[in-house]
Order: C-alpha cells, then sequence, then structure tokens
C-alpha cells in the first residue's frame, strides 16, 4: 500500500510541473442543433483515441466553455460528455506552449430510455492523504464500455474507473454491471469539496447519461439559445451536409486554409473570390473539386455549390456554427499595460525607457541582459528597478505583447 500511493504521488508531483500551464486545450461546446451545452465533463487521454490512458479534465462551464491545462503538446484522445446529446471523442494534435482552440459539436441524443446509469456513488478514506471513489453502474443494454470516469475539475485530472473484480483487457468488449472502483487518488479527503469532482459513464453506443458531483448531485443544465453574431465570412467552423466539421481560416487575401475535424477528407487548396470559393480536396485516395458560394441569410450563413470526386458528384452545404476565434491584440495589450510608461513608436522616454527598436539591439534598457523573447517575458512577468510586475497576464497575452513589440 505505502509503495503504491507513493509512486502515485510522484506521478502526481511530476505532472504538476511549473512548464505544464503555458498549453491549453480550450473550446466551446455547442450542439447539432444549434444550441450552446451548460453543463458536462471532459476527460482527455494522453496518445492515441481510445487508449483509454486518461489522465487530464475538466468541466463544461454555463456558457458552454472550457480551458484545461496540459502537461505537454502532442496527440491526445478528448472525450465530451454532456446529458441529452451523444458522447464525443476526438483525436487532437496539441501545439505546446499556446491555448489550442478545439471545435465540438455535440449530436442529440435521440434515444436516451438507453443511457448508462450511476448510482451509490461513494468517496472512501483510504489513509490521510489518500482516498478511493466508488460507484455503481447499470445499463440495460448492457454494453457499457471501459470510460467510467471520475473527473477532479479543480485540479484538472480524470481517473478510469474499473469493474471490483478486475479491469477488462479486452476493452472492445462489453462490461460489466455492478461495482466500480478508482486507482487511489492521492488528496486529502477531510475537508475535499467534492462538487468539484464529477462522475460520467459512457456505452459502446455513445449514449451518456446523467453527470454527477461527487455528492452524488446531478450537475444537468439545460442547453442555451447560440447567441454569437455570425459574421458574413469563411473563417470560422462549419457543419457540412455529410455530418462532418470543418475549420476554415483565412492565411492572406483571396486564401485560405481548411480542415475537417475528425475525419480524413485533405483540402489541398482553398481560394475566394468576392462570394465565390473553390475547393480542391482528397478523399479516400481520389481527388476532387468544389464550387461553392456563400449566402448570408437573417438567421444563418451557409456555403454551397457542387462537388465532384472520382465516381460521384452532388450537392455540399455548409452551415456557419461559429465565427473564427478573434486573435489578441498585442498593440490593445500594450496600451492597456505598458503605455503608461513606455513608448513603442518613438525614442523618447516616458517613465521608463522608449520599447522602440527592443529587439533589433542586442542588450535589453537597463536591465543590461540580453535582448531575448524569455527575457523580456520574464521583465514583464517579475518587473524590477522600478518597473511593477504583470504576473496577471495569461500566457497568450505575454506572448502578444512580444510578438507587437518584436515589429516596432
Amino acid at each position: 500500500m505505502i509503495l503504491v500511493v507513493a509512486g502515485v504521488g510522484m506521478s502526481w508531483a511530476l505532472f504538476f510541473s511549473p512548464t505544464w500551464a503555458q498549453t491549453y486545450v480550450s473550446g466551446r461546446v455547442i450542439t447539432a442543433d444549434g444550441r450552446v451545452v451548460a453543463s458536462g465533463a471532459l476527460a482527455l487521454e494522453k496518445g492515441e483515441l481510445h487508449n483509454n490512458a486518461f489522465l487530464v479534465g475538466g468541466a463544461i462551464g454555463s456558457d458552454g466553455t472550457f480551458k484545461i491545462p496540459l502537461p505537454s503538446g502532442g496527440p491526445w484522445g478528448l472525450h465530451v460528455y454532456s446529458e441529452n446529446y451523444i458522447y464525443f471523442p476526438l483525436q487532437i494534435q496539441i501545439a505546446a506552449g499556446t491555448d489550442n482552440d478545439i471545435p465540438i459539436i455535440l449530436p442529440v441524443d435521440g434515444t436516451p430510455a438507453d443511457n448508462p446509469r450511476i448510482s451509490n456513488i461513494t468517496f472512501n478514506k483510504i489513509t490521510n492523504q489518500v482516498f478511493q471513489i466508488s460507484m455503481q453502474v447499470d445499463d440495460t443494454d448492457a454494453n457499457l464500455g471501459p470510460q467510467m470516469l471520475a473527473v477532479d475539475t479543480k485540479r484538472f485530472k480524470s481517473y478510469r474507473l474499473v469493474p471490483k473484480d478486475g479491469d477488462i483487457k479486452d476493452k472492445k468488449a462489453d462490461f460489466p454491471n455492478g461495482e466500480y472502483l478508482s486507482p487511489f487518488i492521492p488528496v486529502a479527503l477531510d475537508g475535499e469539496d467534492l462538487s468539484g469532482w464529477l462522475v460520467v459513464v459512457a456505452d459502446h453506443q455513445c449514449s451518456n447519461g446523467t453527470i454527477y458531483d461527487g455528492a452524488g448531485q446531478s450537475v444537468f443544465k439545460p442547453a442555451v439559445a447560440h447567441t454569437e453574431t455570425l459574421n458574413c465570412d469563411i473563417p470560422g467552423i462549419w457543419k457540412s451536409n455529410f455530418d462532418k466539421i470543418y475549420r476554415f481560416s483565412q492565411t492572406q487575401p483571396g486564401v485560405l486554409s481548411g480542415e475537417q475535424i475528425a475525419g480524413n477528407l485533405l483540402i489541398d487548396k482553398m481560394e475566394q473570390n468576392a462570394d465565390a470559393v473553390s475547393i480542391a480536396y482528397r478523399f479516400e485516395g481520389k481527388t476532387g473539386s468544389a464550387e461553392l458560394k456563400l449566402h448570408c441569410q437573417e438567421n444563418k450563413i451557409l456555403l454551397e455549390g457542387p462537388f465532384r470526386l472520382a465516381d460521384r458528384s452532388g450537392d455540399w452545404v455548409f452551415s456557419k456554427l461559429k465565427n473564427a476565434k478573434a486573435a489578441l491584440s498585442g498593440e490593445k495589450l500594450f496600451t492597456d499595460n505598458c503605455s503608461v510608461c513606455h513608448y513603442a513608436d518613438r525614442k523618447d522616454r516616458k517613465v521608463g525607457p522608449s520599447l522602440l527598436g527592443l529587439f533589433k539591439n542586442p542588450l535589453l534598457p537597463e536591465s543590461g541582459q540580453a535582448a531575448s523573447e524569455d527575457n523580456v517575458r520574464q521583465r514583464i512577468i517579475n518587473g524590477g528597478d522600478k518597473m511593477p510586475p504583470f504576473k496577471h497576464l495569461k500566457e497568450e497575452e505575454l506572448r502578444a505583447i512580444v510578438n507587437f513589440l518584436k515589429t516596432h
């Protein structure tokens, strides 16, 4: 027991290294029927989807948003659970050191009667610093999958629970109804706020039922209207008439890039001329093309037109779901936080030295350190001499300010 608990504690300490908070996965969970999910849970496994190496997790906020820190970039399996909607798994590739915006579109659950059920949630104290979670899981269809999970939303951790009599090697097999146990969790149970824990289950048909907190209370909140005003432009998140989700981005005037989320269609080229958009793509080893028109209506934005593939043709229709995520303005952040003491567009000294041409000089003014990105970031965060620290700035805000200074 002592060796097991010590080992878990060591991995916990390694997980929370100082560098992990620089990488995030975030987004807003919207639904195929045009609403915003207001409750639910997310769990992430490190590596390939469905390897069941669950490590990270979090909650969906009442506005449908989530933001979860990750210990590293690379491949992750993202799993999203919300009552009344089909459980959604997605293979994602995370870029380290930045906020990765992931579009999540949940299908409506048309058959909630077959959802698996959780009951008898218990937090069992093992030692003063360790506890274990148990719960009863039942499914009328008897087709439970391996995803019985507990999510620590405060520490952004997730744990997979296994049958009391032992795990099942074949994760594609139907798991039994019965009691499920978590691994030993290195947290003191005394004083723990159990409302910060969520328990979820999914079966092989992608049904997930009621999500509870650690006190056994349902966290369900009805989905709300999607209030974002959609721009009549191409960049953003779109859903096709083939139930696939796409992200379109502007790369330069008249030139776009596109990606299919959770699919194997590859977009090679995208060009726009006024309201006309041409796409060259590959699907299942075959090349295809499409000529689409942008239509802006009062309640929806559409891209539609004919597509051609080697052995088929038809109509391709995209409905816009979200605008492109607005880039942080380094100039505005500089104005709000730095301009009271520094100029960025002239050589004069204000309260502090001018920052015009900051990265064109070998050394930083006053500190005399090398003019590197890291030294500038540390100076902003920690301050120095008469400069106050700006520890409230988020990583992406720091990056935007540094990139702004690079251009001046």
